[in-house]
Order: C-alpha cells, then sequence, then structure tokens
C-alpha cells in the first residue's frame, strides 16, 4: 500500500491501463452500423430502384381498375348464388420488386441487431446505439412507404368502384 505512493506518475498510468480498460473494438457494432446504412439507403431509395429494375410494372390505376372488377365479378357470382371462379393467370416467375422491401427491412433489422449486440460485448454506445436508430429508422421508412401506396390503392378502389356505380354490402 505504501509501494503506491512511491510510484511515479507514468508508473500509475501504467498500472491503471490492464487490458480490461482498454475501450473494445467496435467490430460488431460497425457491421451493424453499415446493415443498417444500407438498409436505409435502400428504404429511401427504393422508389426509384424499382423502376430500375421492374420498368414493366402495371400502372396503379390499371391495377386498381382490375382489382375492382374482381370485386364486381364476386359480387354478382355471389348475387347469383354461384361460386366465382377467378381466371388462371399465367405464373411470372421470381419477381424482384416483391421482395425488394422486405429485403430492405431485414437489412434494418441486422442493424439492429448487430446494434444491440454490440451494446451486450460492451462496446462503444454511441456506435452501437446509431447501428439501432438507423435501423429502425430504415424499417420504419420502408412501412410508410408500404402504407402510403396501401391507403393510395384503397382509395382509388373505391373511387373506381363508387364511379361504377356499387355498394359494397354491409354485414
Amino acid at each position: 500500500m505504501f509501494h503506491q505512493y512511491l510510484m511515479t506518475e507514468t508508473e500509475k498510468q501504467t498500472a491503471r491501463s490492464t487490458s480490461s480498460d482498454l475501450p473494445r473494438r467496435s467490430v460488431v457494432s460497425v457491421v451493424g452500423l453499415n446493415f443498417a446504412i444500407f438498409g436505409l439507403i435502400a428504404a429511401v431509395l427504393s422508389p426509384w430502384i424499382l423502376d430500375a429494375i421492374a420498368p414493366e410494372r402495371k400502372p396503379m390505376d390499371q391495377v386498381a381498375v382490375e382489382f375492382a372488377t374482381k370485386v364486381k365479378d364476386r359480387l354478382i357470382a355471389k348475387a347469383k348464388k354461384q361460386e366465382y371462379v377467378p381466371p388462371v393467370q399465367p405464373d411470372e416467375g421470381f419477381d424482384i420488386a416483391k421482395w425488394y422491401p422486405a429485403g430492405t427491412i431485414t437489412l434494418g433489422l441486422c442493424g439492429i441487431c448487430l446494434g444491440v449486440g454490440g451494446f451486450c460485448r460492451q462496446e462503444n454506445v454511441r456506435i452501437s446505439a446509431s447501428s439501432v436508430a438507423v435501423g429502425l429508422a430504415a424499417i420504419v421508412f420502408q412501412y410508410f412507404l408500404l402504407l402510403a401506396a396501401t391507403i393510395l390503392f384503397f382509395l382509388l378502389i373505391g373511387i373506381i368502384l363508387s364511379a361504377l356505380g356499387i355498394d359494397l354490402p354491409s354485414p
């Protein structure tokens, strides 16, 4: 104990800086932050990327008209007490535009998980928190785009059905 008072300042610093006191490398958090940033970039750029990789998609108003005619056909079949038989559609194969939103959400989720893993490993808290926040932003932004498209789609269907003079039956 008396020996501590006789040590020089550099000896005290050397004794204090053991391997457990050194900051851990934030490998897991940095990888998570990279995943989360790529997920956020993919979510923000998704309208333009989807137009670039799948330009032959039908316009939203045409899809809404087709959906409204299917609803009308089902209502007519139900009124006639017949079973509705949908028309056979050809299989288009793998559609990357359908899986793209799931990929961006997965990247954001990986960023969140790795950020939490880095926090549990006691890595740099700022990098871990950034990874979680950016991953969450990627997921929220992608869901916001999906929600906005869904609301717009159902508004178009309602307008088309009301223009056709079709009222949906109430339960």
